[in-house]
């Protein structure tokens, strides 16, 4: 329905526009089918309303390789599109975000604490922050609003230590935490799972599908929308601010080496923050 309704509105506001529809994907990152792919480079616009996000997808980053933006919508819905996160100013907000983003591209070395319990360190040395501020033009050409955020791909193989996740894990299945999931992470990959039974048996189900790869700790994000709360959508969660989030499984659209059709977030209250040896105050 949403897309009949964004197609209508294109076309009464004179827009070339092309309306698509594929099958239901299973997991964020997965590749839309070729047909779609292929249409989409011959657009310079592509609103991406789909049930699980494409943004990692190389078909997505084989468009931004060419210069056509993206506004990826995943999981949308009439009830987001009326949803208060929505009415934050991103282009004043998008102001904030240059200093961050320069901060982690110099950075060599990420340590993240909490009295709840994380304590990890991430190896980020040459590896580019990306700025993330929920439109796109001609020079931003990934957007997802309501999500703002900075972001980076941390190298791979060098991540070390425990997360204690208290916010949500935006998945269909889960969405928001009510007990927290603690994650174990050595040498970059998730070596186990503890916390509430539930959720932990759910995560090992939807990892078990793939390959070692998707354990993989791929970003680390930092939300900056402060007219967002946390909800168990996928957009709104990321871009809260006060809240920082660890994406495991696929990085390609971030600057990582970790290809695979697979992307879930895990979504935490903030933590301390500190980039070499400075605290950062978001």
């Amino acid at each position: 329905n949403l897309g009949n309704l964004f197609f209508k509105n294109a076309k009464e506001n004179d827009f070339d526009v092309e309306h698509l529809v594929m099958d239901e994907l299973k997991m964020h990152g997965e590749e839309p089918p070729k047909i779609i792919a292929e249409s989409m480079k011959k657009s310079n616009l592509i609103i991406g309303l789909t049930s699980f996000s494409i943004a990692h997808s190389k078909a997505r980053i084989n468009a931004e390789l060419m210069g056509i933006r993206y506004l990826s919508l995943p999981d949308y819905s009439k009830e987001i599109l009326s949803n208060t996160s929505l009415q934050e100013n991103f282009l004043q907000k998008s102001e904030k975000l240059i200093s961050l983003t320069n901060k982690l591209s110099r950075g060599k070395k990420i340590r993240i604490i909490s009295e709840k319990g994380t304590n990890i360190e991430l190896d980020i040395e040459n590896r580019k922050g990306n700025s993330a501020p929920g439109f796109v033009n001609n020079k931003i050409l990934l957007g997802s609003p309501p999500d703002i955020e900075v972001n980076i791909a941390p190298n791979e193989n060098y991540s070390n230590g425990e997360i204690v996740i208290d916010g949500s894990i935006p998945h269909p299945k889960i969405g928001l935490l009510e007990k927290p999931i603690i994650l174990k992470i050595e040498n970059g990959v998730i070596t186990s799972i503890s916390g509430d039974p539930q959720i932990k048996s759910q995560l090992e189900s939807i990892f078990s599908k793939y390959s070692k790869k998707s354990r993989i700790l791929a970003e680390l994000g930092i939300g900056y929308n402060s007219k967002a709360k946390l909800s168990g959508n996928m957009l709104i969660d990321e871009g809260t601010y006060g809240t920082i989030h660890f994406g495991f499984g696929s990085n390609l659209a971030l600057g990582g080496l970790n290809e695979i059709n697979f992307h879930l977030d895990f979504v935490t209250y903030e933590d301390s923050i500190i980039i070499d040896d400075e605290t950062i105050k978001i």
